[in-house]
């Protein structure tokens, strides 16, 4: 299983990659990817879209797939990170 490294505050945590999807407003079906939540409001996404994501979008992950609103915070070459919305 893949694993990704988080910066939490005051300390550094590895966590499993999970499966996640990308869902775009006023778009048919949604995009795979693989998530990690930091904490209630952030999370890490993995994915070749980094470029191509708009600033707000849904995110729902593994295993209830629940999609919540989020806006990106920064961006990497495959590597997302996002503010999470309730």
């Amino acid at each position: 299983m893949s694993t990704i490294t988080a910066l939490n505050r005051d300390h550094e945590t590895t966590s499993p990659l999970e499966d996640a999807r990308i869902i775009l407003r006023n778009q048919p079906g949604a995009y795979g990817c693989r998530a990690v939540i930091i904490n209630r409001h952030r999370a890490l996404i993995e994915t070749s879209l980094t470029v191509s994501l708009p600033e707000w979008f849904s995110l729902a992950v593994a295993p209830d797939f629940t999609p919540r609103p989020c806006a990106v915070t920064w961006r990497g070459t495959r590597i997302v990170k996002v503010a999470l919305f309730s």
